[in-house]
């Protein structure tokens, strides 16, 4: 099992060393929760800012309770908590309209205090998005997915696993709610969460790590042709 503490610590020894400012994307969803626990801790050692931002995008009456309980673990690790409402487009995807404004707000709040924006995303995540870019054929450059850092958002718990932060939120006794959409395989992410994946790890065992070397190996490629063609 990892540590959540010492994989935050690892991912901010290697971009942020100090003095700098982040915005916490918090939900109050478990993974969101063990983030804004762990994070701010560590973040101390190295003098960092810390805010905690919530959002609600307007489309399900639970989802100010779900925040509330983010902002109650906001004031236990001392941490300042902005709540914000945002207006999601009709058209094309709900996930991807509710995604595109809950950025939209992030960044505005990043914009303010010079910050980067700090997401919960974490190695199963990652996974799930190589393993959707496989099936949909996208080309062998799109899997190069979730690298650390890219642009604004710092995504510190990529070396930890949803096993991890299970075991995380249970040693601390988190409170959390649960994204009913989440559980609805109508959606290609939660089909392959609750389907595919763990059927083929039945088979193969390691089907989580391989994914994200993948992503890591991608990542390498494309890096490596942008310095070739002097590509920023």
């Amino acid at each position: 099992m990892k540590q959540v503490n010492v994989e935050i610590r690892k991912a901010l020894l290697s971009h942020f060393p100090n003095g700098w400012s982040f915005v916490l994307g918090v939900s109050g969803g478990r993974d969101s929760q063990v983030l804004l626990k762990s994070f701010p801790f560590v973040a101390r050692e190295f003098g960092h800012r810390v805010i905690a931002v919530g959002i609600n995008h307007g489309l399900r009456p639970e989802a100010d309770s779900e925040l509330d309980l983010a902002k109650e673990l906001a004031g236990q690790v001392g941490v300042p908590f902005r709540r914000i409402r945002v207006e999601v487009s009709k058209e094309g995807s709900p996930q991807a309209a509710a995604r595109d404004a809950r950025y939209a707000a992030l960044r505005e709040v990043a914009r303010e205090i010079n910050g980067h924006i700090v997401t919960a995303h974490h190695s199963d995540d990652r996974a799930e998005t190589v393993l959707i870019r496989l099936l949909r054929a996208s080309g062998a450059g799109s899997l190069a997915v979730m690298p650390l850092t890219s642009g604004d958002i710092f995504r510190p718990m990529l070396r930890v696993s949803r096993s991890d932060i299970d075991s995380y939120a249970a040693r601390w006794n988190l409170k959390w709610a649960d994204d009913p959409s989440n559980m609805d395989d109508h959606y290609t992410r939660v089909w392959i969460r609750q389907t595919i994946l763990p059927a083929i790890r039945e088979k193969f065992p390691d089907v989580d790590s391989k994914l994200n070397l993948i992503a890591d190996d991608m990542l390498g490629v494309v890096t490596r042709l942008k310095g070739e063609t002097g590509e920023k």
